[in-house]
Protein backbone atom coordinates (compact mmCIF):
# COMPACT_ATOMS: atom_id res chain seq x y z
CA UNK A 1 0.00 0.00 0.00
CA UNK A 2 1.31 3.20 -0.57
CA UNK A 3 1.90 6.10 1.58
CA UNK A 4 -0.86 8.02 -0.09
CA UNK A 5 -3.26 5.18 0.13
CA UNK A 6 -2.96 4.88 4.09
CA UNK A 7 -3.13 8.69 3.88
CA UNK A 8 -6.78 8.19 2.14
CA UNK A 9 -7.58 5.80 4.39
CA UNK A 10 -6.44 6.72 7.65
CA UNK A 11 -8.27 10.13 6.58
CA UNK A 12 -11.34 8.52 4.90
CA UNK A 13 -12.30 5.72 7.19
CA UNK A 14 -13.37 7.91 10.16
CA UNK A 15 -15.52 10.03 7.63
CA UNK A 16 -17.58 7.00 6.07
CA UNK A 17 -17.62 4.95 9.82
CA UNK A 18 -19.38 8.65 11.54
CA UNK A 19 -21.57 8.58 8.57
CA UNK A 20 -22.64 5.09 8.51
CA UNK A 21 -23.42 5.36 12.45
CA UNK A 22 -26.62 4.74 13.51
CA UNK A 23 -28.06 4.01 10.23
CA UNK A 24 -30.41 1.37 9.02
CA UNK A 25 -30.05 -0.78 6.33
CA UNK A 26 -33.41 1.12 4.55
CA UNK A 27 -31.37 4.21 4.94
CA UNK A 28 -28.26 3.09 3.48
CA UNK A 29 -30.75 1.97 0.58
CA UNK A 30 -32.55 4.89 0.11
CA UNK A 31 -29.16 6.77 0.17
CA UNK A 32 -27.83 4.79 -2.36
CA UNK A 33 -31.29 5.26 -4.77
CA UNK A 34 -30.76 9.10 -4.09
CA UNK A 35 -27.62 9.58 -4.77
CA UNK A 36 -28.16 7.62 -8.32
CA UNK A 37 -31.29 9.65 -9.28
CA UNK A 38 -30.26 12.72 -7.82
CA UNK A 39 -26.63 13.23 -7.88
CA UNK A 40 -25.02 10.25 -10.45
CA UNK A 41 -27.42 9.89 -13.35
CA UNK A 42 -27.98 13.60 -13.81
CA UNK A 43 -24.35 14.40 -13.90
CA UNK A 44 -23.51 11.48 -15.97
CA UNK A 45 -26.12 12.74 -18.82
CA UNK A 46 -25.36 16.25 -18.40
CA UNK A 47 -21.56 15.83 -19.28
CA UNK A 48 -20.31 14.73 -22.83
CA UNK A 49 -18.24 12.00 -23.31
CA UNK A 50 -14.64 12.41 -22.82
CA UNK A 51 -11.41 10.73 -21.77
CA UNK A 52 -11.51 11.93 -18.43
CA UNK A 53 -15.59 11.27 -17.75
CA UNK A 54 -14.77 7.81 -19.01
CA UNK A 55 -12.15 6.86 -16.57
CA UNK A 56 -13.93 8.15 -13.97
CA UNK A 57 -17.25 6.94 -14.41
CA UNK A 58 -14.83 3.07 -15.10
CA UNK A 59 -13.07 4.24 -11.88
CA UNK A 60 -16.83 4.18 -9.93
CA UNK A 61 -17.76 1.00 -11.81
CA UNK A 62 -14.50 -1.22 -10.63
CA UNK A 63 -15.29 0.55 -7.28
CA UNK A 64 -18.81 -0.60 -6.59
CA UNK A 65 -18.35 -4.02 -7.74
CA UNK A 66 -15.25 -4.84 -6.10
CA UNK A 67 -17.15 -3.75 -2.86
CA UNK A 68 -20.04 -5.83 -3.43
CA UNK A 69 -17.94 -8.58 -3.89
CA UNK A 70 -16.33 -7.78 -0.06
CA UNK A 71 -20.10 -7.33 0.82
CA UNK A 72 -21.05 -10.83 -0.39
CA UNK A 73 -18.84 -12.12 2.49
CA UNK A 74 -22.19 -11.40 4.43
CA UNK A 75 -23.90 -13.69 2.69
CA UNK A 76 -21.44 -16.69 3.33
CA UNK A 77 -19.22 -16.15 0.02
CA UNK A 78 -15.57 -16.28 0.53
CA UNK A 79 -13.51 -13.20 0.80
CA UNK A 80 -11.58 -12.29 -2.43
CA UNK A 81 -7.83 -10.86 -1.70
CA UNK A 82 -7.13 -7.90 -4.80
CA UNK A 83 -7.36 -4.70 -6.10
CA UNK A 84 -10.50 -3.44 -7.94
CA UNK A 85 -9.01 -3.27 -11.25
CA UNK A 86 -10.08 -6.29 -12.32
CA UNK A 87 -14.13 -5.44 -11.81
CA UNK A 88 -13.41 -2.64 -14.39
CA UNK A 89 -14.91 -2.44 -17.93
CA UNK A 90 -12.82 -3.15 -21.05
CA UNK A 91 -10.47 0.65 -21.59
CA UNK A 92 -12.53 0.05 -24.86
CA UNK A 93 -16.08 0.53 -23.16
CA UNK A 94 -17.84 3.18 -24.66
CA UNK A 95 -19.43 6.20 -22.41
CA UNK A 96 -23.03 4.80 -22.91
CA UNK A 97 -21.66 1.57 -22.26
CA UNK A 98 -19.92 2.82 -18.95
CA UNK A 99 -23.09 4.92 -18.07
CA UNK A 100 -25.45 1.90 -18.62
CA UNK A 101 -22.72 -0.03 -16.78
CA UNK A 102 -22.64 1.84 -14.09
CA UNK A 103 -26.42 1.99 -13.41
CA UNK A 104 -26.64 -1.90 -13.60
CA UNK A 105 -23.86 -1.99 -10.90
CA UNK A 106 -25.93 0.49 -8.45
CA UNK A 107 -29.25 -1.92 -9.15
CA UNK A 108 -26.92 -4.97 -8.17
CA UNK A 109 -25.71 -2.90 -4.75
CA UNK A 110 -29.49 -2.38 -4.21
CA UNK A 111 -30.24 -6.07 -5.09
CA UNK A 112 -27.97 -7.42 -3.07
CA UNK A 113 -29.45 -4.91 0.37
CA UNK A 114 -32.15 -6.09 -0.22
CA UNK A 115 -30.94 -9.87 -0.04
CA UNK A 116 -29.06 -8.91 3.27
CA UNK A 117 -32.49 -6.78 4.86
CA UNK A 118 -34.79 -9.94 3.95
CA UNK A 119 -32.05 -13.00 4.94
CA UNK A 120 -30.46 -10.96 7.96
CA UNK A 121 -26.98 -10.58 8.27
CA UNK A 122 -24.64 -10.26 11.45
CA UNK A 123 -24.08 -6.27 11.91
CA UNK A 124 -20.82 -7.08 14.03
CA UNK A 125 -19.35 -8.73 10.66
CA UNK A 126 -16.72 -6.85 9.30
CA UNK A 127 -14.79 -7.33 5.56
CA UNK A 128 -11.64 -5.72 5.27
CA UNK A 129 -11.31 -2.86 2.63
CA UNK A 130 -7.96 -2.72 1.21
CA UNK A 131 -7.40 0.97 2.50
CA UNK A 132 -9.94 1.83 4.99
CA UNK A 133 -9.31 -1.46 7.17
CA UNK A 134 -12.21 -3.43 8.34
CA UNK A 135 -15.76 -1.91 7.76
CA UNK A 136 -18.72 -3.55 8.90
CA UNK A 137 -21.88 -4.06 5.82
CA UNK A 138 -23.38 -0.88 6.58
CA UNK A 139 -20.29 0.71 6.26
CA UNK A 140 -19.32 -0.53 3.09
CA UNK A 141 -22.73 0.65 2.23
CA UNK A 142 -22.40 4.17 3.14
CA UNK A 143 -18.81 3.89 1.50
CA UNK A 144 -19.88 2.78 -1.74
CA UNK A 145 -22.94 5.34 -1.63
CA UNK A 146 -20.05 8.19 -0.60
CA UNK A 147 -17.73 6.82 -2.86
CA UNK A 148 -19.85 8.28 -6.34
CA UNK A 149 -21.29 11.10 -4.52
CA UNK A 150 -18.02 12.50 -3.55
CA UNK A 151 -16.39 11.76 -7.42
CA UNK A 152 -18.86 13.09 -8.56
CA UNK A 153 -17.43 16.41 -9.28
CA UNK A 154 -15.09 14.77 -11.36
CA UNK A 155 -17.58 14.69 -14.57
CA UNK A 156 -16.72 17.79 -16.44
Amino acid sequence: MSLLQKLIGAGLRPHVRRKARGKSLEQVQAALTASLEGVVRPRMDRVTDSPGNREAVNHWIGIERWSLARLRVALGEPFVEGSYHPYRMPDSATWQELKDEFEKARGETLELARQLQSRGFNQDLTVRHNDLGPLTVIEWFVYIDDHSRREAIRLR
